[in-house]
């Protein structure tokens, strides 16, 4: 994961390229990258759970609580 902090919010990049998360300023947004993706099913879907995992943990820590209060 490689993280991009932004005034008030954290940007999240995959490993693999395939996904990004914007998390902060009260706005969550999941952006798949341009690629082939598989949304259904398969490591693409991998991805996106471990980087959320990952993503939520490390904006926690840093002060960006993901439940908008």
């Amino acid at each position: 994961m490689v993280v991009i902090p932004r005034l008030g919010s954290f940007e999240y990049v995959a490993l693999t390229g395939d996904w990004r998360l914007v998390v902060g300023n009260g706005e969550f947004n999941l952006l798949p990258q341009v690629g082939g993706l598989e949304y259904s099913s398969g490591i693409n879907l991998d991805n996106l759970a471990a980087l959320i995992v990952a993503a939520k943990a490390h904006a926690e820590a840093n002060g960006i609580n993901w439940s908008g209060n």
